[in-house]
């Protein structure tokens, strides 16, 4: 489980975006799955297993604190300049804030599609299984929220 420990608590962090309530979530993860662990089905990867409880725990807790809050630590990607000039720095850190922004305004089944596909890089057979529905759901939700992403990004430039 220490293998899976931080990276746990990076998913965990950006479904809730509270440091104190992404470790409770990760401790109950890792307690919940060493409880279940004879549960475990070998035709899925044991993260994205483990994912699956972590939102559940999340999903419990936003039902019952009405939560609807995220947002995104990662720094942005390198640029492929190693010494990128103050524009190139500062528009970077711009984009990034504005679809950091953006994702935080989709609605949580979106922002859950969105957070395990494009930040934990899982496949959307895993991701479907995690969110309890179906791979078409998953692919819809996807393509949902990269459009509203797009509609969303394409306004804030306009103003």
């Amino acid at each position: 489980m220490d293998g899976y420990k931080e990276r746990l608590f990076k998913t965990a962090f950006r479904l809730c975006s509270n440091a104190a309530t992404a470790e409770d979530l990760t401790a109950r993860t890792i307690v919940q799955a060493i409880k279940c662990i004879d549960q475990f089905n070998t035709t899925v990867s044991f993260f994205g297993w483990l994912c699956a409880i972590l939102v559940n725990f999340h999903r419990m807790d936003m039902r019952k604190k009405a939560a609807n809050s995220l947002a995104f630590t990662d720094a942005p990607p390198e640029a492929a300049d190693a010494h990128p000039g103050p524009a190139e720095v500062l528009e970077t850190k711009t984009n990034a804030a504005a679809v950091r922004a953006a994702v935080m305004q989709l609605s949580p089944p979106l922002r859950e599609a969105v957070i395990l596909r494009y930040f934990d890089d899982l496949p959307e057979a895993e991701i479907a299984k995690a969110l309890e529905t179906t791979v078409g759901a998953v692919k819809v939700r996807l393509h949902a929220a990269r459009r509203k992403l797009k509609e969303m990004l394409a306004a804030n430039l306009l103003q």
